[in-house]
């Protein structure tokens, strides 16, 4: 679980450049965030693999971990090729706003991303003990 950056109350505050790069630093306040969840990490598991898999809008959605939630890539201005960067999975660097964390993913490793979320979310899902494999290593070519 990640804490949303947005609603963070920042005790160290400075700007380098036109990078703003304050953070909270009051550790001992931060003990027992996440408690008020219940959800097992097998839960959290699945519905990671889940969301990526089949809930993830790939042509519209950037997720932001700075907001807790998303953006478009129309708010981004990330519709558009440039170069090598593709912007088809969009994950925007909490700190560097403009930084698409997902730009180098091109079609065909865009792909292959999403055929091991879909794996290993039916893995998670109909396999009583998943484990073993779920940590299968990725074969070029194979499918289930």
């Amino acid at each position: 679980m990640l804490q949303s950056l947005k609603w963070s109350l920042h005790s160290y505050c400075r700007t380098v450049g036109q990078w703003v790069c304050d953070y909270y630093d009051d550790l001992e306040a931060l003990k027992g965030f996440g408690e008020g969840n219940k959800e097992t990490l097998a839960d959290l598991v699945w519905a990671f693999f889940e969301y990526w898999a089949w809930k993830h809008d790939y042509n519209n959605a950037v997720i932001s971990v700075r907001t807790g939630g998303f953006l478009t890539k129309s708010q981004k201005e990330w519709t558009r090729r440039v170069g090598n960067e593709r912007h088809l999975v969009c994950i925007e660097d909490p700190f560097e706003l403009t930084h698409d964390l997902g730009r180098t993913v091109d079609r065909q490793t865009n792909g292959v991303l999403h055929k091991e979320f879909e794996r290993a979310a039916c893995v998670l899902r109909d396999h009583e003990n998943p484990l073993e494999k779920l940590l299968e290593p990725y074969r070029a070519g194979k499918t289930e």
